[in-house]
């Protein structure tokens, strides 16, 4: 692999776990400027990613790297202006730019591919879809402002803001967005304090007609921020100006945020999305797979879809891989294939805070029976089934031994448990309701 294909490798992986924001704003415009196979130099636009590469991101790019670069020893971090920084219609709003007059911004913050018609509604977002429409149809009014949107990562909280941007700005072409990363209003703050442009940074925010802030949890602890963000949001929300924020977490649970902010937060709409069901996720990764000129077959897509729960940028991040390997390899994508490729993918993800005791409490849950009973000796129709379920479901997530499974169900033989797996695992083949059941499971396990 050369530089470029190690480079965009590792992006890859860390497209996953950071958020979209994080991403596009520090990523973009890296390279590696040199590796001898014991020093990585990697090139940087300019000191602010300099600085938060080196500071905050390094554990995680030295990781990746060293998959790729096993005698790594040192990751070295340079200002490089060798590739001209390429200006993404993305969500940058470079830190350069607060020296620009405030009627020169023309909304190249926002992604344009984030638009409503290719946002999959389902029930765990559809009250933050229809809250989104709602605000394109009147911007500014008192019933969505500001309208608030939480979950997790990935779940596409910054797709329905962005959405609402495109949307807008497609109904009135000189209306003025900002969208911004929380970090990068914060950094742009700072700099504007240390070059005496507050007047420009004022005006910047505070003239725009809707304003579009990822992340607000970052203001968390931030006290100076935190007190400009709030008479900039007073500014805004007394002109009917619409304001948008995204969260991690309802605004009242944002830790180390004044009670002032926390209340204009919830003076608004606030809604929340939650992972997709498994419906859903099908439904995206065909989408995504046309996107990426992707052929997987149906097989291959339910397996994705059962396997990766969490959230949609993990889902990406899925098909990131397979489309990389598949084209530094040069393989076939056949079902066999992607399920190797998405080994390592899929188990890190599947082993994240699970335990037998949470195995035990969804299969009780889901089938209405007692624990005490699940894990008892009794042999009725009703118990028998679901207790052949936690075996394979220990065997297969957890990778239990089967008198580790034996002993974790209350010293049952492990003759028992090798009969009850093998029975689970013959009968999902066949048995359709069986598979639904055994996927809705699964869901609950990994949320």
């Amino acid at each position: 692999m050369d530089n470029e294909e190690i480079w965009n490798t590792i992006l890859g992986e860390l497209e996953v776990v950071l958020s979209k924001a994080n991403f596009t704003t520090w990523f973009k415009n890296t390279s590696i400027l040199s590796n001898d196979g014991k020093t990585v130099v990697i090139g940087v636009p300019n000191s602010f990613s300099h600085e938060w590469l080196k500071n905050k991101y390094h554990n995680q790019i030295l990781t990746s790297l060293k998959k790729l670069v096993p005698d790594l020893v040192e990751i070295k971090y340079k200002i490089s202006t060798s590739k001209p920084p390429i200006i993404e219609k993305e969500r940058e709003v470079k830190v350069q730019e607060i020296k620009k007059e405030i009627n020169e911004i023309d909304n190249s913050g926002l992604n344009k591919d984030y638009i409503f018609e290719n946002f999959i509604v389902s029930n765990s977002n559809r009250l933050a879809h229809a809250t989104s429409l709602a605000v394109t149809k009147n911007p500014g009014g008192k019933k969505y402002n500001p309208l608030v949107i939480y979950g997790g990562v990935g779940l596409g909280k910054t797709h329905l803001m962005q959405a609402i941007g495109n949307e807008l700005y497609k109904k009135k072409r000189n209306i003025k967005i900002i969208y911004a990363p929380c970090e990068l209003f914060a950094n742009e703050f700072v700099d504007a304090i240390q070059n005496k442009k507050m007047n420009v940074f004022k005006k910047k925010y505070r003239n725009a007609d809707l304003v579009l802030i990822d992340d607000i949890q970052f203001l968390s602890g931030k006290e100076g921020t935190q007190e400009e963000f709030f008479h900039t949001f007073n500014s805004l929300h007394q002109t009917n100006k619409q304001i948008v924020l995204t969260s991690d977490c309802a605004p009242q649970a944002i830790p180390e945020l004044t009670n002032r902010l926390s209340s204009r937060f919830s003076g608004g709409m606030v809604t929340d999305i939650k992972p997709p069901d498994l419906e859903t996720r099908n439904a995206i990764l065909k989408i995504k797979c046309k996107q990426k000129s992707l052929n997987l077959n149906d097989e291959t897509i339910s397996y994705i879809a059962e396997n990766i729960y969490t959230n949609i940028r993990e889902l990406e991040g899925a098909l990131n891989r397979i489309a990389t390997h598949s084209e530094l390899c040069n393989e076939k994508l056949t079902h066999d294939n992607v399920v190797k490729i998405l080994d390592g993918f899929i188990s890190t993800n599947k082993t994240k805070n699970l335990n037998p005791n949470k195995i035990f409490k969804i299969i009780s849950s889901f089938f209405s029976i007692r624990i005490e009973d699940l894990m008892g000796h009794r042999r009725n129709k009703e118990l028998v089934y679901p207790r052949q379920l936690s075996m394979y479901l220990l065997r297969n997530e957890m990778n239990y031994s089967y008198p580790q499974i034996g002993k974790a169900l209350g010293g049952k033989d492990h003759t028992t448990i090798m009969y009850g797996v093998d029975k689970i695992q013959k009968a999902i083949q066949k048995n359709h309701q069986m598979q639904r059941e055994l996927s809705l499971i699964k869901e609950k396990l990994y949320l």
